[in-house]
């Protein structure tokens, strides 16, 4: 047998406590609640709907694209959106996932390596509701093609990525407690900072440099190029973003790994 890399064969040895622990997160989070764990999907699949309310009847916003056509931008928002609020989850819930599982980081023999994995997988699992939406609604307006099809490829890179992050940040926030703050204020900033809520044709040119020294311009891209493009307008996108998310992941297993031994008596 082909012997996998060490995150990933730590990932598949403990594959069952993974799928427990999710299952667990996105019942905690919504505990005592009437609905429950709809609310884990509903949350998502309401903020879609405002947004297509927004863009598609209150600023009503056409684009032209390179056949001419004029397209819906509702749908060039709702792909960027989408790839967004998932990684915007991530980052909010990384700096303390540790932190708030001391009872199992403290044992010895716990793999805690889990503790991201299963937090990055119950944070993109909502998500999935809203990107069935914004696939019917782009299928609705005529921007839906064959690209849909990287849409596979395109969720396990996103996921690489925000287990990556999820990795750094919950190692990084144990010893840096203002650290989710500091994530905090970046979230709230950074949905400015990318290619979304902008019609390409009516921006200055500091913004467009201002997307491209972006890291997560290049995500939205890609999946604005799938759903609403319908081919390779940014063809940079599809070369950066996978290759930034193996950065994201490489980097964050080997500080993971690195500080690891020492959790114990920081917490």
């Amino acid at each position: 047998m082909i012997a996998l890399p060490a995150p990933f064969d730590s990932f598949a040895r403990n594959r069952y406590l993974i799928a427990e622990l999710v299952k667990r997160e996105l019942k905690d989070r919504h505990v005592g609640q009437t609905l429950g764990v709809l609310w884990a999907y509903g949350h998502p699949l309401l903020l879609m709907l405002i947004y297509t309310f927004l863009f598609a009847y209150v600023f009503p916003t056409r684009f032209a694209s390179t056949g001419g056509d004029q397209r819906d931008f509702a749908v060039n928002v709702l792909a960027g959106v989408l790839s967004w609020l998932a990684f915007q989850d991530i980052l909010a819930r990384s700096s303390t996932i540790l932190a708030s599982h001391t009872s199992l980081v403290k044992q010895i023999v716990f793999p805690v390596e889990v503790l991201p994995v299963k937090s990055a997988i119950a944070t993109a699992l909502p998500y999935s509701v809203a990107l069935v939406f914004t696939i019917a609604y782009a299928a609705w307006s005529g921007t839906l093609t064959l690209m849909v099809l990287t849409a596979p490829f395109l969720i396990v890179v996103q996921l690489l990525a925000m287990t990556g992050i999820a990795l750094l940040l919950s190692v990084l926030g144990i010893f840096f407690r203002d650290l989710r703050d500091v994530v905090t204020v970046f979230c709230s900033v950074n949905l400015f900072a990318q290619p979304i809520l902008y019609n390409p044709e009516a921006l200055p040119p500091i913004m467009h440099r201002v997307f491209m020294l972006n890291p997560f311009s290049y995500q939205v891209w890609c999946w604005q190029d799938a759903l609403y493009h319908g081919s390779f307008q940014h063809p940079a996108a599809w070369i950066i973003y996978p290759i930034s998310a193996l950065l994201t992941f490489a980097i964050g297993w080997a500080t993971f790994s690195r500080l690891r031994p020492f959790l114990g008596d920081a917490l």
